[in-house]
């Protein structure tokens, strides 16, 4: 299968999941409110995303190594004992941890009052995490990603199931948190028999590569979860669980516009490791630039939509949601230029130079870190979005340069871009008027987002020749 028709499949799988995660996100706020979905994000940003950092370096180890084609069992079956023993100590850690703090510490602070009444949930969510980060990093490893795509969708829509019966049940956060558990669980075992490959009892060469690697790779995860979840754990300091769930819907909004670029990412990584073997650079300047034309072809239209329309789709959810507009549109804008950052570093981590990865996303987490400690101060959750969105730019600029470096001079596909502006900017003032048209509620909101999305889609096949090339044969025969 060529990469187009990958990247598309893995693409459609991926829309799958966003839906079935919206409707999740939906109905967790019109039952539990933004109180409750603020609590589940912190239980989530910890147990789904914080702890399994040492898991997620060493599943990318496990993708990279095995995607090289040397003795792949013995590769599969040190990254599950790596992962297993790493995970054990930290599901211990964090039972103690909620044990201690239950007898000296104040409940005052959502952080504080999550780690004491939900460890367990959140030690269960770590060891279901890892297990499916372990195997999808296997399947990635043997070229599986639309397998993978897949998966995960099939795990969103078994999640948001087992939460809508937990909720129909009346168990709240606990519940929901357990049903997100579970999925990842059952999509583990579904990963590991769809493996082509068992697990084999690794040499000690064979652990010391996983760790090399994963010594650098962990930055690369705890990038992720910087971007995505460091500004959730210092809300959780300075603000309410209220204002953390409407600012969770409106980082769910934007990043359902990153899924073009993510499915671009995944599909890529073993392509440019298989050819960053052969020194074949040529090829992988050309994949990049492919990449980088299709990669915001979702995000700039959402941030010119956001502009227009924001605050009608976080009502969406409840009236109490619109006043998250403002933050809205500058996390759509933080996922603008993470789409072009991770671009950049997904080619660096694939041409075997982790350690330039690392240092690059090592700015961005210490940027990051600073900006939101200063900005949440000064400017409560605004301050969150701005600081998310002034770092990863940063980290866009410096992977920019840091690639180019490696790999030679890098096309930015200018005109392509630029496409993609005029056709968001055609849809906007298609929208604005009829936007004062449509009714208030859920449905005039839906059809105004469709009705903006289809003039957005025609004005781009209609000017831009490449996205009529791609769109004409996301077929057996495409190429990337």
């Amino acid at each position: 299968m060529k990469l187009g028709k990958t990247a598309f499949s893995h693409f459609v799988s991926q829309v799958v999941v966003t839906l079935a995660g919206f409707a999740a996100t939906w109905l967790i706020a019109v039952v539990l409110g933004a109180d409750g979905l603020g609590r589940y994000s912190v239980i989530v940003s910890l147990g789904f995303f914080w702890l399994v950092i040492p898991g997620n370096a060493v599943a990318n180890a496990m993708k990279k190594r095995i995607s090289e084609g040397d003795s792949p069992a013995g590769f599969i079956g040190g990254g599950i004992l790596l992962n297993a023993v790493t995970t054990a100590v930290l599901g211990v850690l964090i039972l103690a941890a909620g044990e201690l703090l239950g007898g000296i510490v104040s409940r005052n602070r959502e952080l504080m009052r999550v780690l004491i009444e939900y460890d367990v949930e959140i030690v269960v969510m770590l060891v279901a995490t890892v297990a499916y980060r372990t195997t999808q990093g296997s399947l990635q490893g043997q070229k599986r990603v639309a397998t993978t795509g897949w998966l995960k969708a099939g795990e969103r829509v078994t999640r948001t199931a087992l939460q809508v019966g937990a909720l129909l049940a009346a168990m709240g956060v606990a519940g929901i948190a357990l049903g997100h558990a579970s999925s990842l669980a059952i999509a583990a075992g579904v990963a590991f028999l769809l493996s082509e490959r068992r697990p084999a009892l690794p040499t000690v060469d064979q652990l010391r590569s996983l760790v090399d690697y994963a010594k650098y790779a962990w930055m690369g995860a705890l990038r992720g979860r910087v971007f995505g979840w460091l500004d959730t754990i210092f809300l959780s300091f300075f603000v309410s669980a209220s204002l953390i769930g409407i600012y969770e819907a409106a980082w769910g909004i934007a990043s359902m516009l990153a899924i073009a670029s993510s499915s671009i990412s995944q599909t890529l990584f073993p392509e440019v490791s298989d050819l960053s073997t052969a020194d074949g650079y040529d090829r992988i300047v050309h994949y990049l630039d492919e990449a980088l034309a299709f990669s915001s072809i979702l995000v700039i239209p959402g941030l010119v939509g956001a502009a227009v329309i924001g605050d009608r789709v976080l009502r969406f959810y409840r009236p109490e949601f619109d006043q998250g507009a403002t933050v809205l549109l500058i996390l759509i804008a933080a996922y603008l230029a993470d789409a072009f950052a991770s671009q950049f570093t997904n080619v660096i981590n694939g041409v075997d130079r982790p350690d330039a990865a690392f240092r690059v996303n090592m700015v961005f987490i210490v940027s990051n870190a600073i900006l939101n400690a200063v900005l949440i101060w000064q400017l409560s959750w605004t301050g969150a979005a701005i600081a998310t969105a002034l770092s990863s730019l940063l980290r866009a600029l410096i992977g920019y340069w840091v690639l180019g470096n490696i790999v030679g001079s890098i096309r930015i596909p200018y005109q392509t871009l630029g496409t993609q502006v005029a056709a968001a900017t055609v849809m906007a003032a298609a929208v604005s008027p009829v936007a004062m048209l449509m009714p208030p509620g859920r449905l005039g909101t839906l059809l105004l987002a469709g009705f903006g999305g289809v003039v957005y889609a025609v004005v781009l096949v209609i000017i831009s020749a490449r996205v009529r090339a791609k769109a004409r044969l996301v077929m057996p025969e495409t190429t990337l």
